[in-house]
């Protein structure tokens, strides 16, 4: 028994230390509002980590949590992970994770719309309503692999000419899409 409770002692122990070196040191600069958000200037309370606590009202508060929390480039960094794992689930023949990570996706979507409420009629024009996500997640479920890929070219199109709508056509030269634009042959199995 004492064996275990020494093991234990010194395995909190070196937990201790190494969450002790992983902390940041102070850099021991006085904290100060970057001057690109001039409004903060107006909160009473001087910088700190309570960023928004700190603010002057709720008002404050959400209009920094909407700053933060961006447009659609953070969803779409989310989107393209997704669809990335979504790619590498197919050649992977792993279609649960498939399926979970395509359902995430079109979350990631309505966000987007939410957030940008102009981009809405192609999310769901192109993608959503039009049957485009349907018919990937019927793939997905089918578990035929010759269908899930022959679906995943038809996102990666639809996706490409979304951006194209959107007049945002350069992002189609992202190396996501070069990754992504076949996949290794097949091998049917026995």
């Amino acid at each position: 028994m004492k064996p275990r409770i020494i093991a234990v002692a010194v395995l909190c122990a070196a937990t201790s230390i190494a969450f002790a070196q992983s902390m940041v040191k102070p850099t021991g600069n006085a904290p100060q509002f970057p001057k690109a958000y001039k409004e903060l200037a107006k909160q009473t309370k001087p910088p700190s980590n309570n960023w928004l606590l700190d603010a002057n009202d709720d008002t404050e508060r959400f209009r920094r949590l909407q700053v933060v929390m961006g447009g659609t480039d953070i969803p779409m960094w989310e989107i393209g992970y997704r669809y990335e794992e979504l790619y590498v689930a197919i050649q992977k023949n792993n279609w649960e994770m498939g399926i979970y990570h395509w359902d995430k996706l079109r979350d990631r979507m309505n966000f987007s719309g939410m957030k940008r409420p102009a981009r809405t009629q192609n999310i769901e024009g192109m993608f959503l309503e039009s049957g485009v996500w349907q018919s990937m997640r019927d793939a997905l479920k089918s578990k035929s692999p010759e269908r899930m890929r022959s679906e995943f070219q038809t996102v990666r199109e639809v996706c490409m000419a979304c951006h194209v709508a959107e007049n945002l056509g350069f992002l189609n030269d992202s190396s996501v899409f070069k990754r992504t634009e076949s996949f290794k042959e097949h091998k049917k199995s026995d």
